[in-house]
């Protein structure tokens, strides 16, 4: 399988969204990358990029945000992804946890006349999903065992892996909110998200991001809205909380330094914007992750 990283020139010199081209061998659907264990996620996003394939990931290890088209998503291993052909999105690691991840590129060909057109329709109701639900522990162990039959490549483990993908795709869209977002709206202002994704912790101004966009700080707040559904500044917020949802889960770090680090001068601010987002103080969420993590499993 080779994976073809190009822009039309509109998209590459304006909008900085990159189409990645998955080329499928002949006969085989699947594309398992790493092969044999998995592999770290950068700590920095580099842009943001959509697929002309189904992407399915496994988080073996470690912690970090994924921006899926207008949501900010905290994850933490064990969990699972499922990114649907046109949709744009980056992710990136936590530093002080790197995250290993496999990843399963699939060729929707697969996917007979019979299936219900709405399992690859683009669902962005649940990106990523955990141990939290019920749903999310059946995805994310179906997954683990698409992992295991691509490396295993036993007898028929293509034909299960083809049964697999259409249960977690059954199961995923039971989770959807069957809300689209136009990706040509999320094109217009990509540079300034992807560079609130790496320079969350530091001043954003407006102005630089209208500047980013090459459009005026109106438009900007325009077009940000349209696409993203708040002002730049409250999806600056998002990210930052997000960031710092990820950071509680380590505990080698106080509640003040992860205010400073994920960019608040003051922890009344930090603990206001993570409340108004999140329902909850910082360390009412330490406690709870540390409750769970000593908590046995759900039957």
């Amino acid at each position: 399988m080779q994976i073809q990283s190009s822009c039309t020139e509109s998209i590459a010199d304006k909008l900085k969204v990159l189409y990645e081209h998955t080329v499928f061998e002949k006969g085989d659907p699947f594309f398992l990358w790493p092969q044999n264990s998995p592999g770290k996620m950068d700590t920095h996003a580099r842009y943001l990029h959509y697929h002309n394939e189904l992407e399915l990931g496994w988080c073996t290890e470690g912690s970090g945000i994924f921006f899926v088209e207008d949501k900010v998503i905290p994850f933490q291993a064990p969990c699972a992804s499922v990114i649907y052909q046109g949709q744009i999105h980056i992710a990136q690691s936590n530093p002080d946890k790197p995250a290993k991840w496999y990843f399963i590129n699939v060729d929707e060909c697969i996917l007979s006349a019979k299936d219900d057109e709405s399992l690859t329709a683009g669902h962005i109701g649940a990106p990523i999903l955990d141990d939290s639900t019920a749903e999310g522990r059946d995805i994310l162990t179906l997954v683990q065992m698409m992992v295991d039959e691509l490396q295993a490549k036993r007898p028929g483990s293509r034909q299960c892996a083809e049964w697999l993908v259409r249960s977690i795709l059954y199961k995923h869209a039971r989770l959807s909110d069957h809300r689209q977002v136009a990706p040509w709206r999320l094109a217009e202002v990509s540079p300034a998200v992807t560079y609130v994704s790496n320079h969350y912790a530091e001043p954003c101004p407006i102005e630089t991001l209208a500047q980013l966009c090459n459009m005026s700080v109106s438009t900007l707040r325009r077009k940000f809205y349209s696409a993203l559904e708040c002002a730049p500044s409250d999806y600056i917020h998002r990210v930052r909380i997000g960031a710092a949802t990820v950071m509680l889960s380590a505990e080698n770090k106080s509640i003040l330094e992860i205010c400073h680090q994920v960019g608040y001068m003051s922890l009344s601010s930090f603990n206001r914007q993570f409340r108004k987002l999140t329902g909850e103080s910082p360390r009412e969420m330490r406690n709870r992750m540390r409750k769970k993590q000593t908590s046995p499993l759900p039957e």
